[in-house]
């Protein structure tokens, strides 16, 4: 997983035009609105990362609009932290998703030391067992999306932590022998013609 701390970590993301994939993707400020819905999409999306391998959602950075640009940082678009705070947050994620994540952080990156602006930064987990969000269903990360999962999947996931999990680790060792030969050496005699 990458580590966002500070800053200038967002600014490299949008000046490298880190693309969202798997692990990582990027939402608007207004995603985190009190609204039933926003909260629903919140524990959609959190729940299909830990259900998947794993991610890092960051609350406070906007898409380009531009279909040719999709899932592309194009600015920072910070939060209130006022008005919505990472204890918020929090109890969103946690009220929503069943059963509860373990490990989850939220992380706030303060824009400057003036104003109360943040980009929250969420690391999640890839979980043992499957979560399950506030519309009942279960989802998974697909590629940029979080799309519902069948039920063989959901089986799957809960079986994680019942497989075991099995490293190989091993060296290659190289010698060199010398070969000498068991027999005396024989001396040889002209033959005559």
């Amino acid at each position: 997983m990458i580590e966002l701390r500070s800053i200038t970590d967002l600014q490299n993301l949008i000046s490298n035009q880190v693309e969202e994939n798997l692990h990582l993707d990027y939402k608007a400020a207004d995603a985190l609105m009190k609204t039933d819905g926003k909260k629903k999409e919140i524990s959609k999306d959190v729940s299909a990362f830990a259900n998947s391998d794993g991610g890092i959602i960051i609350y406070g950075i906007k898409e380009f609009s531009d279909p040719a640009k999709r899932h592309l940082p194009e600015h920072i678009d910070p939060v209130d932290r006022i008005s919505i705070s990472k204890e918020w947050l929090e109890q969103v994620i946690n009220s929503n998703i069943s059963p509860r994540l373990d490990g989850l952080k939220i992380l706030p990156i303060s824009i400057n030391t003036i104003s109360n602006e943040v980009v929250y930064v969420v690391e999640i987990p890839k979980s043992n067992t499957a979560h399950q969000a506030a519309d009942l269903r279960y989802y998974k990360r697909n590629n940029f999306e979080s799309v519902p999962m069948y039920d063989f999947e959901v089986r799957d996931i809960m079986n994680r932590n019942k497989s075991p999990k099995i490293e190989l680790s091993f060296e290659i060792e190289q010698h060199t022998f010398e070969v000498k030969s068991m027999f005396a050496t024989i001396p040889t005699f002209p033959l005559h013609q």
